[in-house]
């Protein structure tokens, strides 16, 4: 009886203590910029403390539900202990097991969010050196469980930026055996985030890739040349923030007819960024064409 009372109490302090961590995740006050422009110390404190408490919620609940398999087997096989020592000998031997090659794995997380859906695509995945690609890895219901555990980070740290919706990469690791999941170095370089709304155009504006923008801009309408991203910045915008970007390149998007004057929702038009970036011949250019600051 006295065993079966510490499962029963191991269990509902397991499931506390990981309710616990989670709501401490989503309700961490500390995710905003300080005066610096830097991000407020203190939210990372506030995420390794609930992590501890999420992680070991998870750790004790897994733990009682073993002793919990045990106690019934014991009943039923004439209360012996054996179902005791076999337990603790799963344990040992799952350690032992993973032990070498390390306790944690390193996996990349790919996910396609939303504002009003939250995850649309989340998968975990792994680079395959031979195939040269990524290939998904782990059960539907690892996936679950990892995304229950870093979406309140995500979540907070999406809420830094106003963009209604991104897909991106973020960097985790996951225990192996009792699968507790928390990411790696998020927002200081472990992640990369994308936004939806970017066109093939926009990527290939900001790289400078003359080439493929002429391939583009073949087959583009004026519409299509002054299409937005969710910062409200266009292909002739996103490339002036090059310093490098060439005159040829502004000249192809301007004579395809990019809107000089468009204003994104900092306020910036291409030609505030031109003269930002000390680039003298694009902000000619841009003048010319009846660009304004």
């Amino acid at each position: 009886m006295r065993r079966a009372s510490w499962a029963i109490s191991g269990l509902e302090t397991g499931v506390s203590l990981f309710i616990l961590g989670l709501t401490l995740l989503w309700l961490n006050p500390f995710w905003h910029f300080d005066e610096g422009g830097f991000l407020d110390w203190r939210v990372q404190w506030w995420n390794v403390a609930a992590e501890v408490l999420t992680g070991s919620g998870f750790l004790l609940t897994t733990f009682a539900l073993m002793g919990a398999v045990a106690v019934v087997v014991s009943r039923l096989s004439g209360r012996r202990s054996w179902p005791y020592g076999v337990a603790a000998l799963l344990v040992v031997c799952a350690l032992v097991w993973v032990g070498p090659e390390g306790f944690t794995r390193n996996l990349d997380a790919h996910f396609e969010w939303n504002s009003a859906d939250g995850f649309e695509v989340f998968r975990l995945q792994t680079w395959d050196e031979a195939a040269s690609t990524w290939r998904s890895v782990g059960s539907s219901a690892l996936r679950s469980i990892v995304e229950v555990e870093i979406q309140p980070l995500l979540h907070n740290y999406f809420k830094l930026n106003d963009w209604q919706k991104m897909n991106g990469d973020v960097s985790v690791k996951v225990t192996k055996i009792v699968p507790f999941a928390w990411p790696v170095a998020l927002g200081s370089g472990g992640d990369t985030l994308e936004d939806p709304d970017e066109t093939p155009l926009m990527h290939a504006a900001v790289q400078g890739d003359l080439k493929t923008v002429r391939q583009l801009l073949s087959g583009t309408t004026s519409a299509a040349v002054n299409a937005l991203n969710q910062g409200g910045q266009s292909a002739l915008i996103l490339a002036c923030q090059n310093p490098k970007t060439r005159p040829d390149l502004v000249k192809a998007l301007i004579s395809a007819g990019a809107n000089v004057n468009l204003r994104s929702r900092n306020g910036y038009t291409a030609l505030t960024w031109a003269l930002a970036r000390n680039n003298n011949e694009v902000s000619r250019l841009l003048r010319r064409a009846g660009g304004r600051p």
